[in-house]
Formats: C-alpha cells, sequence, structure tokens
C-alpha cells in the first residue's frame, strides 16, 4: 500500500496532506455545528464558551495529530482498498467504490471498539453502534473523495494544494456558521 509517494521535484506527493486538512476542516465543521446546536438550544448556564475560543489555537496541533492519525488508519487503507477493489471487481478508478468500501472498513473499526468494550463490561445498544457507523463512515467518505482526487490530478501533473483545501474548507465552515446563526437569530426574532 502506498500512502506518499514523491512528485518529479522530489517533494511529498500532496494526498496524506490533503487527507489531514479535510479531516481538519471536517472537524471544524462539526465543532462549529455542535456549538450553534449549544446555542440555539439553551441549557444550563455556562461560561465556558469563551473560555473555548481563548483555548481554540493551543487545540490546533492536538487536532492535526488526530486527523494524522485517522488519515492513517483510516482513510488512506480506505482509499488504498477501494483502488484494488476496483480494479479487481471492474470500475478502475470509479469514485463510487469509496464510499463502499468506507462503509465496509467503518463497520469493521466499530465491530473491533464494540468487541473490546464487551470484553472491558461495557456493552451499549445496538443503536449507538450504528450511529458510530455512520459517523465514522461520514468522516472517512469526503477525505477519502479527496484523497482520490489529490492522487488522480498529482498523476496528470496538476496537484491540488492542501492549503487550498484548508482555507476553503475553513470558508465553508464560516459560511455555514454564519448561515445557520443567521437562521437562528431569525427563527428567534420571529417566534420570540
Amino acid at each position: 500500500m502506498q500512502t506518499v509517494t514523491a512528485d518529479t521535484d522530489g517533494r511529498p506527493s500532496s494526498g496524506l496532506t490533503v487527507t489531514v486538512s479535510a479531516l481538519m476542516v471536517e472537524m471544524a465543521f462539526a465543532a462549529a455545528a455542535l456549538w450553534s446546536w449549544g446555542v440555539t438550544h439553551p441549557g444550563p448556564e455556562d461560561e465556558s464558551g469563551a473560555l473555548a475560543v481563548a483555548v481554540l489555537p493551543f487545540f490546533l496541533p492536538v487536532v492535526a495529530g488526530v486527523a494524522l492519525v485517522l488519515a492513517l488508519t483510516l482513510v488512506l487503507p480506505t482509499v488504498a482498498l477501494a483502488r484494488r477493489v476496483g480494479v479487481r471487481w471492474g470500475g478502475a478508478g470509479a469514485w463510487w467504490w469509496i464510499p463502499a468500501v468506507a462503509s465496509a472498513v467503518s463497520a469493521g473499526g466499530v465491530t473491533v471498539v464494540g468487541v473490546w468494550a464487551g470484553f472491558r463490561g461495557g456493552v451499549a445498544a445496538p443503536p449507538v453502534y450504528l450511529w458510530w457507523w455512520l459517523a465514522v463512515t461520514a468522516l472517512i467518505v469526503p477525505a477519502g473523495l479527496l484523497a482520490r482526487l489529490a492522487r488522480r490530478r498529482a498523476a496528470e501533473g496538476r496537484p491540488v494544494r492542501a492549503r487550498t483545501v484548508l482555507f476553503g474548507g475553513c470558508a465553508g465552515v464560516v459560511a455555514f456558521f454564519v448561515a445557520l446563526l443567521t437562521v437562528a437569530i431569525v427563527v428567534e426574532s420571529v417566534f420570540g
């Protein structure tokens, strides 16, 4: 399984960096969505939101490390397996192998964690495992599709830049966040 190759100028291919960038954007999107949900669904009074904004820059290396581990353990093996399955069963290079293989890879990962939890005495209800399977699949698919795109574009001599994915994706997160807050403010002002 080849995860990182060298371009013509000797630099590593952007496949891994694009994958890590995509995962970081996905995590930012999830954090913004959860924070927005917390703002629109008031609970007990809590002042930790201001503290979270102040501490957020210090968590960036942790997020990058988690994204790197996820890329190496879930996303890149999924892309490599999808490529092999596509070559073996036809449709080599087809984009739809990524979601198909991602669902199998995430099912395997959730099963392993579920069995491990069972041995430790912490078994959850079946719907919990179903939600985890859906969440892990949803995490793998976009990053896998971007890794596939990066590999294909690098083969054509037009590499995808990780900073484009990271900054463009973060702009999408900000746009989603602003739109969500605008809708929440409008709904709150109309329905009081």
